[in-house]
């Protein structure tokens, strides 16, 4: 694929949705959403549920794709964890390495059950809780023949592959060049560091994804997903005076 086109589309990331016979293309540019009300104060909470990490760690996978590759286009979920836990809390998947799964889902919607998992359950469904998260790292591609379409990061009451910025599921998503992350063109990596802070949000499940799409010719390439120690997820229950 030419580098110049390639970079173009990437740079781009015009709005709209457009299909062709290897898999659907959704590009998504620049979004920025963050719902919820002000940031929680000290002491309106209690801390249900919280990972943390003591050092950096890196998710180094080969993505392979798997029909003909022509013209591939791939979706990567990146169910997004932390390595430690400080609050021992039911219903909680924050714990552990982020993992990464494949799909041609935005084709077929056959996307993988483990990339469906929320990362917390709400054992009570009326209160109301606040998130405070950071996401700090970067993400390279190792060679030249894949290019990423787009990536967004997204936390959601509900399994929303596609950030539809109308849906009041989605309490932050932010994806495109800016404010997401840099780009470096010759070192193939988006740089990163998202944080969110917002109390007042309701939800039985809390999903908390990255989503990547690739787009080359080649069968396979690799990809390196560096996770700082900085990065933290908090979930907190509010107190009931607040509700």
């Amino acid at each position: 694929m030419n580098k110049i086109i390639g970079l173009a589309v990437l740079l781009l990331c015009v709005c709209g949705c457009a299909k062709d016979d290897d898999a659907i293309y959704y590009p998504v540019g620049n979004v920025d959403i963050e719902r919820g009300d002000v940031a929680l104060e000290d002491g309106k909470g209690e801390l249900v549920a919280g990972s943390y990490n003591e050092e950096d760690y890196v998710l180094d996978t080969l993505a392979q794709y798997p029909g003909d590759p022509t013209l591939g286009k791939l979706t990567f979920m990146i169910d997004l964890k932390n390595q430690l836990a400080r609050q021992e809390a039911g219903g909680f998947n924050g714990i552990g390495k982020s993992g990464l799964t494949m799909s041609l889902g935005y084709k077929n919607g056959d996307y993988p059950s483990e990339s469906q998992i929320p990362v917390y359950t709400s054992p009570d469904v009326t209160a109301a809780y606040a998130v405070k998260l950071r996401l700090k790292g970067e993400l390279a591609l190792a060679g030249d023949e894949w290019m990423i379409d787009y990536i967004y990061v997204q936390l959601a009451g509900l399994f929303q592959p596609y950030p539809p910025a109308s849906f009041p599921e989605v309490f932050m998503c932010k994806g495109g060049e800016q404010p997401f992350a840099a780009f470096d063109s010759f070192r193939r990596t988006w740089t990163f560091d998202i944080t969110y802070s917002r109390s007042g949000l309701s939800f039985s499940q809390l999903y908390f994804n990255l989503f990547l799409n690739l787009a080359g010719q080649k069968r396979e390439e690799r990809i390196r997903l560096r996770i700082d120690k900085e990065s933290f997820f908090e979930v907190y229950k509010l107190n009931e005076e607040m509700n």
